[in-house]
């Protein structure tokens, strides 16, 4: 049976209809909301349907027929609300999918199904999209309680299949990570285990244990406070039962001691006394007790007594993405230059070099808008690849921009999936070097307007790096000025730059090359 909760809005504001829809591990749930103008959101109704999608593909490693057919009722049972609220099911409707369908061997089977029954056409999301739409979830909550911006901030959602962890510090994305820990892979680990009850928690506390470890290694050991925010279902769940509610978008602090009596009172107990117990569904009864003590035992691997839930969810994160038209805001891109920064830091970067190399790439990105056409997309790729395009020197001199190539595309990025990674991971291999070949790794498989997107940014900084030459921020700022044949960048401090000029005739071959003019650093020169 479809739960439904529904508010309605009597004012008369300009607002446009969306919806969300989140196919999870353990259910099928909508959102239907205005999207005012300032970006305000309000929601009108809310729509849930359990359906066994997880169980399936984290125990069978596909999704069955009957599952299939119960994700076509539930959809098609949503379509018809939408359009008595009169939602176009192509254009203003948002639907994700995340690991229980992404990981089924017949996704494209489930996809092509449910499409073709329901008209809503759902999209399939990587878990770096999962921890970007949890970030936009939290917002909110960080703006309204301090408390979670001054220390080190761990955000924690076990779902059905995986675990996702995001970091924060002073409110700014560190990092974000995705494992393979999820509640339905507990309880498949758990139940496989024969003998005795005791035998069985006994393995399910080692394979916990076991992933947090890996979680705890991801979180940089200083001596920075930490704080722990857990969400997700159960969390919420566990919330409601241990402080009798909470609110959704609101904020709760719960005794980590409480928690854990919580978690071995429901773990003792069999899946059917759960269901009876806590009136869950039998798939939610089965990912309470993994979830639960993975989140307890991250507690206890950190030390804290206290843990926060909040009442928000990944559809919160779709609301915000779709009142923002899906662009990338000024916020959004400061959290993934922070992420980058981390990288960096992790690998010794000169950030004084990366800053220098980055300020005059972005003056000539600027300044070359109408030739290259790109747009603020391209910009942050530019300016990712900008500031690690030197961090290859890590591993060795030799061949460094290739090693940068390396770190970047095996770096987690927060912000970034796989198609920006690789543009900006090319965009560095080629500061210096060969030029772009079809025969080269990556490069060549990418399609044509790939291709020139690399060349257009990579003929950027190539440049650009060549006014940093020897490493001293000798030219900091410059202006630039494109003519018929050349462009002209006159650094804003007079002096002869005779090795930023020696290194400029080699590496703007690739800008000449690309953009048809010859680039030339043309600057006064000293008084007396």
């Amino acid at each position: 049976m479809v739960k439904r909760k529904t508010t309605t809005d009597a004012g008369k504001a300009t607002y446009k209809l969306k919806a969300v829809i989140d196919l999870g591990s353990t259910a099928i749930r909508m959102v239907v909301a205005q999207i005012h103008g300032d970006g305000s959101i309000k929601t009108l109704d809310a729509l849930s349907q359990a359906v066994a999608i997880g169980a399936d593909t984290f125990t069978r490693g596909r999704i069955s027929r009957t599952t299939i057919n119960d994700s076509v009722k539930a959809l098609r049972s949503f379509s018809i609300v939408l359009k008595e609220y009169g939602i176009d099911l192509g254009a203003d409707v948002l639907a994700v999918a995340t690991s229980a369908v992404r990981e089924a061997r017949n996704r494209d089977e489930f996809l092509d199904r449910v499409y073709m029954a329901s008209g809503i056409n759902v999209q399939v999301i990587e878990g770096f999209e999962v921890n970007r739409l949890t970030f936009l979830a939290i917002r909110p909550v960080l703006r309204a309680n301090a408390v979670l911006r001054k220390d080190r901030l761990l955000v924690a959602e076990v779902g059905g299949g995986s675990t996702e962890l995001l970091g924060l510090d002073d409110a700014r994305v560190s990092f974000a990570h995705t494992y393979r820990m999820g509640s339905f892979r507990l309880r498949e680990t758990m139940d496989e285990q024969q003998g005795s009850e005791a035998r069985r928690l006994a393995v399910l506390d080692a394979e916990v244990e076991a992933g947090v470890r890996q979680c705890r290694d991801a979180v940089p050991r200083d001596n920075s406070k930490l704080a722990l925010l857990l969400m997700g279902g159960e969390a919420r769940l566990a919330a409601q039962l241990i402080l009798k509610g909470l609110n959704e978008g609101s904020l709760a602090q719960l005794k980590v001691s409480d928690l854990s009596k919580l978690a071995e009172k429901v773990l003792m107990l069999d899946i059917e006394q759960v269901v009876r117990k806590y009136r869950l569904t039998l798939d939610e009864a089965q990912a309470f007790g993994p979830a639960l003590l993975t989140y307890v035992k991250l507690a206890t691997a950190f030390g804290l007594k206290r843990v926060y839930i909040c009442g928000v969810s990944l559809r919160d994160g779709l609301l915000t993405e779709v009142a923002a038209g899906g662009a990338w805001t000024d916020d959004f891109v400061e959290q993934i230059l922070h992420s980058v920064r981390e990288v960096g830091r992790r690998y010794n970067l000169d950030q004084t070099h990366a800053d220098c190399v980055t300020g005059i790439a972005l003056a000539l990105f600027h300044a070359m808008s109408r030739e290259h056409a790109l747009g603020y997309r391209h910009e942050v790729i530019l300016t990712v690849a900008a500031q690690l395009h030197d961090v290859g020197m890590f591993i060795g001199g030799s061949s460094h921009h290739k090693h940068s190539k390396y770190i970047i595309d095996n770096s987690e990025i927060f912000g970034l999936g796989g198609e920006d990674i690789k543009l900006a991971s090319l965009v560095a291999r080629y500061h210096r070097g060969a030029l772009p070949r079809a025969s080269h790794l990556d490069y060549g498989t990418l399609p044509r307007e790939q291709r020139l997107v690399v060349s257009k940014l990579a003929a950027l900084l190539r440049a650009a790096d060549a006014f940093d030459r020897s490493h001293t921020q000798a030219i900091k700022t410059v202006k630039v000025a494109v003519l018929d044949d050349e462009v002209v960048v006159a650094p804003e401090r007079p002096g002869e730059y005779a090795a930023e000029k020696r290194a400029l005739a080699a590496k703007g071959k690739m800008f000449e090359q690309v953009y048809g003019r010859t680039v030339v650093l043309r600057a006064k020169r000293r008084q007396g």
